[in-house]
């Protein structure tokens, strides 16, 4: 299972261990729905890294049972629709164009949005002039063929004369984009002589191609100085807020810095700490330890900045009792493009950072 013990949500559950007996128990904030984030079935996968990142990102959805049981089916074959539903959040493609107009692809089905901004951009065409076939299971030919169109001006495919490795690849529409794919190391074959072009592809398949292919994004990289000035504003806003008595905004302000699995955890801990102020109790938050940041990692839609040495002092009191806690803020942050162009923190992960 994912570990998740970054800063914040660390100090709420050691906030709530030690608050005094005599204060009543604060009122369970509004549930966030974080199932939705600890699917049951790719722990040990192969592809466990690539799925629980699409999942934190709010890239990849799960599917939730009547027993409330997530999962992510990493080995179910995917369709047309779900993988260019896939292909435009994780690229954050737009389009105001209207797109082909398809048959099978109506107004208001859930992948009408991506047919129309993929197709409207040359990514995706149909399986006839006037059907999409949304609802038919996508091979891993046309897979390399869509994510070869869609990364073609981001990503610097070989067109050198090498050749595949493969012997079950046909000249036919999807060899190029297959080949391109494979030198540029998107795209793997199942055996070391066979790429099966028309094998069904997996939803752990479609994560994978699509992570190694946004990992060779370098065209447009962010500005490694505004990275770090969203991480160290999204400490002060929340410093702010617990010491100027400015909880009730929050939440609000949280939606400036973070998304996806991250806004969910920070809005949790927000609702902890008003609870705890609405019982009377005084707050404050200092750091104590300035912080170094790194950005380690980063293409044009993501990007990895590393927090080591840095510490905060957190505490409450009431009457004359005093609770503290010091906490470390060391860890990784997490970010990606959003479409507006902004950047924002979608996970933090409290590890030890060599």
């Amino acid at each position: 299972m994912k570990k998740f013990n970054f800063a914040m949500v660390a100090l709420l559950a050691a906030t709530l261990a030690v608050l005094p007996l005599r204060m009543e128990p604060a009122k369970a904030a509004e549930e966030s729905d974080w199932s939705m984030y600890f699917p049951t079935d790719i722990d040990g996968h192969w592809a466990y890294d690539e799925l629980d990142n699409f999942v934190v990102a709010d890239l990849m959805k799960g599917y939730k049972d009547s027993k409330g049981v997530v999962t992510i089916k990493p080995d179910k074959s995917v369709t047309r629709a779900e993988f260019v539903a896939l292909l435009v959040r994780a690229l954050g493609l737009t389009s105001n164009e209207s797109g082909k107009t398809f048959s099978d692809v109506e107004t208001d089905q859930w992948y009408y949005e991506p047919v129309r901004i993929a197709s409207s951009l040359g990514v995706v065409n149909g399986v006839s002039d006037s059907e999409f076939g949304p609802n038919k299971l996508i091979n891993r030919g046309d897979i390399a063929t869509m994510i070869v169109r869609a990364f073609d001006d981001t990503v610097a495919f070989d067109s050198s004369s090498k050749a595949l490795p493969f012997g079950d690849v046909p000249s036919y529409y999807a060899a190029s984009s297959i080949k391109a794919a494979y030198l540029a190391g998107i795209v793997n074959g199942i055996t070391d002589k066979a790429f099966k072009p028309f094998a069904n592809a997996k939803r752990a398949e479609a994560a994978v191609m699509l992570q190694r292919a946004l990992s060779l994004q370098k065209t447009q990289l962010p500005d490694d100085g505004m990275l770090k000035t969203i991480v160290l504003q999204s400490d002060r806003v929340e410093y702010d807020a617990i010491n100027n008595d400015g909880l009730q905004s929050l939440n609000a302000n949280y939606s400036n810095y973070f998304t996806a699995f991250q806004l969910s955890a920070n809005r949790a801990y927000g609702d902890v700490l008003k609870n705890i102020d609405s019982e009377g109790y005084t707050m404050k938050a200092e750091e104590t330890s300035a912080r170094k940041l790194d950005v380690t990692f980063s293409t044009n839609r993501f990007a990895i900045v590393s927090s080591t040495g840095g510490a905060y002092r957190f505490s409450y009191s009431l009457d004359g009792e005093e609770a503290v806690q010091n906490q470390s803020n060391d860890g990784l942050y997490y970010m990606k493009k959003m479409e507006d162009n902004s950047w924002k923190i979608y996970a933090v992960y409290q590890e030890t950072v060599q």
